[in-house]
């Protein structure tokens, strides 16, 4: 009777081993032990990324702010981070009525046509939308709009100019632009 028990507890001990212990350490369905390991070592994975990803950011914000905050107003105007259609007819109505002139047949493309030979990820960075419209002015007035608007901080690109003469000395001017935004 003294050796019947150990030998049964070693046999209950062996069934219990590989009969619940082993497939739950080794098994192939989610709560095994080494599936959850292996999802421990993930998530620590995805913790050390994010102190990472936190500090970069905390030294980009540092770099941000030693920023002079009107160079940083510059560059957000330069290239803002957003699309305000109405901001961008309001900047180039601005610059048009220094030079007195009336902006006409106003009309956005928000689904300007990109360059199709620029292919990548890279250009997928920036938006473009399009802008045209009219004015009827002397030729020396429109130029001098085009250099105003050369050098405002909005970044612009003139697609299509038309001009349409006349006997009187005042043209029809029709311009067409691309202006571009982070995305």
């Amino acid at each position: 009777m003294n050796l019947i028990t150990p030998i049964i507890l070693i046999i209950i001990s062996i069934a219990t081993f590989f009969g619940y212990i082993d497939p739950n350490y080794r098994g192939n369905d989610r709560q095994s032990i080494q599936s959850l390991i292996a999802e421990e070592n993930e998530y620590q994975i995805a913790l050390n990324n994010t102190a990472e990803i936190r500090s970069r950011r905390d030294s980009l914000v540092d770099i941000r702010s030693q920023i002079n905050p009107d160079d940083l107003e510059k560059l957000e105007k330069l290239l803002p981070d957003n699309i305000d259609n109405i901001k961008l007819v309001i900047d180039m109505n601005k610059i048009a009525e220094n030079h007195s002139l009336t902006l006409k047949n106003i009309k956005l493309d928000t689904k300007a046509k990109e360059d199709p030979q620029k292919i990548g990820q890279e250009y997928g960075k920036y938006g473009v939308v399009g802008l045209s419209f009219s004015v009827n002015s002397s030729y020396n007035n429109f130029q001098g709009f085009l250099k105003d608007l050369e050098k405002s901080l909005r970044l612009v690109e003139i697609t299509d100019l038309s001009v349409t003469g006349n006997d009187t000395g005042i043209y029809d001017f029709s311009v067409g632009l691309k202006t571009y935004w982070l995305k």
